[in-house]
């Protein structure tokens, strides 16, 4: 996983040519103009999920992972609770099995890295597993997911 602010965003390019895709549209374009819900980019192979929302207790939250896509979770506005562990997390127990669909497992968790995502992202990978939109002070956020498609 890779976490930092927006401005820096740019040093993770070379990674894949999806992932390029996806930070060039980042760094080029007004992701609080875009309509909320799906923005469709490159033919599928990068997603921007957008989302305004009053983050959920932490009991509501659930920790989740994707197998296909990558997740670039980017705070514009306000902050959320983050928390993210390794896939081999013995304390890890699945609630929903992963849908192919959807592209998603659910797990609970008896622990893992706990942090406030403020105005910045988090890069997470497969073996990340990832809790998001954690309140942390009441008030509205303002969010973009991109989905990354994994390169093969």
């Amino acid at each position: 996983m890779i976490v930092g602010k927006l401005k820096y965003l740019y040093r993770y390019k070379g990674i894949s040519k999806n992932i390029d895709t996806a930070i060039d549209y980042v760094l080029n374009n007004d992701l609080l103009a875009l309509p909320k819900g799906k923005t469709v980019i490159d033919n599928g192979n990068v997603v921007i999920n957008r989302d305004t929302y009053v983050a959920k207790a932490k009991e509501d939250c659930f920790f989740e992972n994707h197998e296909k896509f990558l997740d670039l979770q980017i705070v514009l506005k306000g902050k959320e609770g983050f928390a993210y562990t390794d896939i081999s997390n013995p304390t890890l127990k699945v609630i929903a099995p992963y849908n192919t669909e959807k592209d998603v497992t659910k797990y609970s968790c008896e622990d893992g890295v706990f942090f406030t995502l403020e105005e910045g992202f988090a890069l997470v990978y497969p073996e990340d597993v990832h809790l998001a939109k954690m309140d942390v002070d009441g008030k509205t956020v303002e969010k973009a997911v991109v989905k990354i498609k994994i390169e093969e």
